[in-house]
């Protein structure tokens, strides 16, 4: 420290530093002249000559300023002396003269103190000569003031002297003027209180004139408030009517060109326009009330308890008056919010501000005029009951607004199915095959994105709403109930959002697809209801509600947790462990929706289940009973019934597995267009009989497996034959025996697997041929024929079910045995044979 001490102390006082304050003018120049050549000798004199003159013209400069500054200071001084010199004399000149004044009035007042007290009587004397002039001539004024109409003056004149025609009543003369003016000013009342009855409208100056004449205060508060009232009903009128207009303008706006040069007032502005115009007239007559029959000292002399009661029974008037003018009031709102144009404002925050803005006016104003707890306790239940409803209102305009949405995503799934169209009969079998390719495509295409765009829109649409009733807890302190707004914040998002808004959208859901779509129990119901719900969207429907169940539901969860900072559990404590303040939720009313879905969806399936099996097996039907199975020829190629069934079906196969696929290799689906199927051999199943020929294993090593009947049943077929007693009593007893035991469930365990639901479908086909069998009696051709039919639908049919083809093979072994039993010569069709005529179809 001291170091840098003696560094800086050179440079401040050193003796060559031209600015510091030791400069020594002798060592500066001696030591340029050691230091420096000539020419830095030269410019550093033209240096020091150009500063020197530049120090100089700024000291010229300051001189000069300070001496124009130094001449103006000592003219204003001059100036100023020259001022007080002049007050001085003034001043002195105003002493003599007060001096002059108070000797003066010290004269007169000497002069005049004699004679003051005579004076002072003589004025006393002289007013009351002018009060009984006055006196005396009061009845002649009130009766002329009364024939001019002039009754304000009349009261005015006779309120200032009845105290002394009450006070001097005892003597004669002065109880004959009090007489004629009572007389008189009973004319005046009667004729105000007559005009007063008749008014339309409420006249404050009636009102005071009849006040200061003793009437009774009980009538005329109740007329007062009572002729006020149309004037504010007209009010009310005027503004229902301004919003009739405002939802004509909206209405006819697109189609009007005035109305959409007319802009009609936003929610906001409507609800500050009504309450400036109502409220604010409200208030300024029960200003007027008040000031009338409250705050006004009687001029009648009652004793103070009298007085006390009727003032309390005018407040009592005023407080009914203003709860039923305020009740129309908050109707009228009530009104505005449920109305077609204002009640469906988009922009919420406008909407909340205009709620919140209604709750912060009323509760400033209306509370001052109200005197007693009971009607505050009023206006708290109906403001309370107001916000309730606008939360209600705002409610319904979001369901509106979702069912809608989803309607019209309803109607646009419906026309682009309708779009996917099958190929034309025109066409030959190469375009039809490309055609069907594209449409396949297409259909994969449509099918997964129709799911994912429906569930997107839906759930982003909640999520939307979601978002905007949060705005009721931002930025707003009276619909916070102020002072109580984390309580509010928990009833609004459990009362009006999660119960009010989410799971009654949930149940509306719920509620439209069991009355669009799952209203039939049946089978023959579904498929009445099938035609205005196609197949391909009930099966559409039924994986949107999956996954809304599975993966929108959980998600909305969370986002309703975010936005209102509560919890979701699975499992409710008591109410009085939680506390009213608790940040949790019970899941139990959402679990049970989902259970819900999960069934709606369900029942989806087995509607598109029934609708696919009912069209197949018709199709079945009708080709089995059009069909003469006694004069059959002998088979040379599949039915094209069958043909047709298959190709429905790989169709529905390939439709199911873009929305439920069981994960599995389709690659056996994919070759099916080169293989003709699989064969397994089978233990319990036959060769031919009689002249069938080889057994069922082919030459292969018995990889292939062809559908014969049972041994059992062909027993019976061949020991009685349909034509003999002891085979007709079998027969018939093996039928009754199998329509009273045997129950095929066709939705047994039904998944949401591909498998399960294909399973469904075939189950239903292969049953409907059954019974369609059991009904037909056939020749030995016509056996033969089902008997390529099983087996050619048996070679597609196990690809469906992936590979799980017990119950297939059960109920084509079924068929068959029930056509042999029916067949009048059961003659079986070589394996061999049919192998043949399956693989060249």
């Amino acid at each position: 420290m001291n170091s840098s001490r003696a560094n800086n102390f050179p440079s401040t006082y050193d003796p060559t530093n031209i600015d510091s304050p030791g400069f020594d003018p002798e060592t500066y120049v001696t030591k340029l002249l050691r230091e420096s050549r000539l020419t830095s000798l030269i410019e550093k004199e033209q240096l020091l000559t150009k500063q020197i003159k530049t120090l100089d013209n700024e000291m010229q400069t300051l001189v000069y300023e300070n001496y124009n500054k130094f001449i103006s200071a000592t003219d204003t001084i001059r100036q100023m002396k020259k001022d007080f010199k002049t007050m001085e004399d003034e001043m002195k000149r105003l002493m003599s003269t007060m001096s002059s004044v108070n000797t003066n009035n010290d004269q007169i007042h000497g002069k005049l103190d004699k004679s003051r007290g005579e004076i002072r009587k003589l004025t006393s004397i002289h007013l009351l000569l002018h009060k009984l002039q006055y006196l005396f001539q009061l009845p002649t004024k009130l009766k002329e003031y009364a024939d001019d109409n002039q009754y304000e003056l009349a009261v005015n004149t006779y309120t200032k002297a009845s105290k002394a025609l009450q006070k001097y009543e005892h003597i004669p003369s002065f109880n004959h003027i009090q007489q004629s003016c009572t007389e008189t000013m009973n004319v005046i009342r009667d004729e105000l209180k007559s005009r007063f009855d008749q008014q339309q409208t409420a006249s404050s100056d009636t009102v005071k004139l009849l006040l200061q004449l003793g009437e009774s205060s009980d009538y005329l508060a109740k007329q007062y408030l009572h002729q006020n009232r149309p004037r504010l009903e007209q009010l009310l009128e005027f503004m229902k009517q301004q919003l009739i207009i405002a939802e004509n303008q909206s209405n006819a706006g697109s189609t009007n060109p005035l109305s959409q040069q007319m802009h009609p007032m936003d929610i906001l502005e409507f609800i500050d326009t009504s309450y400036n115009s109502y409220i604010k007239s409200l208030h300024e007559f029960v200003e007027s009330y008040d000031m009338l029959f409250i705050r006004h000292s009687s001029t009648i002399s009652s004793s103070p308890s009298i007085e006390d009661e009727t003032k309390e029974r005018c407040k009592y008037y005023l407080e009914e008056y203003l709860l039923e003018c305020y009740s129309a009031y908050v109707e009228f709102i009530r009104n505005l919010f449920e109305s077609k144009f204002y009640g469906q404002e988009d922009e919420t925050e406008l909407y909340v501000r205009a709620i919140d803005r209604f709750l912060r006016r009323s509760s400033n104003d209306i509370y001052k005029y109200l005197f007693t707890q009971n009607a505050i306790e009023k206006i708290r239940l109906m403001l309370d009951s107001f916000l309730t409803f606008a939360i209600e209102c705002r409610l319904k305009f979001y369901h509106a607004n979702l069912d809608r949405h989803f309607h019209e995503q309803i109607l646009e799934l419906r026309k682009s199915l309708t779009m996917i169209s099958p190929a034309t009969n025109e066409q030959t079998s190469f375009d039809k095959q490309q055609q069907q390719q594209q449409q396949t495509q297409q259909t994969q295409i449509n099918l997964t994105t129709f799911v994912d765009k429906m569930l997107k829109q839906l759930t982003n649409d909640i999520k939307y709403t979601f978002q905007n009733l949060s705005t009721f807890l931002n930025g707003t302190e009276m619909i916070g109930n102020t002072g109580k707004k984390n309580v509010f914040a928990r009833q609004f998002a459990v009362n009006h959002v999660w119960n009010g808004f989410f799971l009654i959208l949930l149940n509306r859901l719920i509620a439209y697809f069991e009355h669009e779509y799952t209203t039939a129990s049946s089978c023959s119901a579904t498929v009445r209801h099938e035609q205005s719900s196609p197949p391909i969207l009930l099966l559409i429907l039924s994986k949107l509600i999956l996954n809304f169940d599975s993966s929108s539901i959980p998600y909305l969860c969370t986002v309703f947790e975010e936005k209102f900072n509560l919890i979701i559990e699975n499992n409710q404590r008591n109410e009085s462990q939680k506390g009213g303040n608790s940040l949790s939720l019970d899941r139990s009313k959402l679990t049970a929706i989902q259970k819900q879905f999960n069934v709606i969806a369900k029942h989806l399936l087995k509607q598109y289940i029934c609708s696919q099996g009912y069209t197949l097996s018709q199709m079945l039907r009708k080709s089995i009973e059009t069909r003469d199975w006694l004069n059959t020829i002998e088979p040379r190629h599949v039915r094209s019934v069958m043909k047709r069934i298959v190709e429905d079906l790989t169709q529905i196969d390939k439709q199911v597995m873009m929305l439920y696929n069981d994960h599995q290799s389709s690659s056996a689906l994919g070759s099916m267009s080169s293989s003709y199927g699989r064969y397994h051999h089978r233990s319990n199943l036959t060769g031919s009989v009689g002249g069938g020929g080889g057994g069922g294993r082919s030459s292969d090593g018995g990889r292939r497996t062809i559908i014969m009947p049972r041994s059992s049943a062909l027993d019976r077929a061949t020991s009685g034959g349909p034509g003999s007693s002891g085979g007709s009593a079998s027969n018939l007893q093996l039928n009754f025996h199998k329509v009273f035991n045997e129950k095929l469930d066709i939705f047994i365990d039904l998944q949401f697997q591909k498998t399960s639901i294909l399973s469904s479908i075939i189950k239903l086909l292969l049953k409907t041929y059954l019974e369609c069998i059991r009904l037909k009696t056939f020749s030995r051709y016509g056996l033969q024929q089902v008997q390529v039919d099983i087996n050619y639908l048996y070679n597609y049919l196990w690809s469906f079910v992936n590979n799980d083809d017990r119950f297939i093979t059960n109920l084509l072994e079924e068929i068959v045995s029930s056509t042999a039993m029916r067949c009048l010569d059961p003659v079986l069709m070589e394996a061999s044979v049919i192998t043949v005529i399956c693989e060249g179809n």
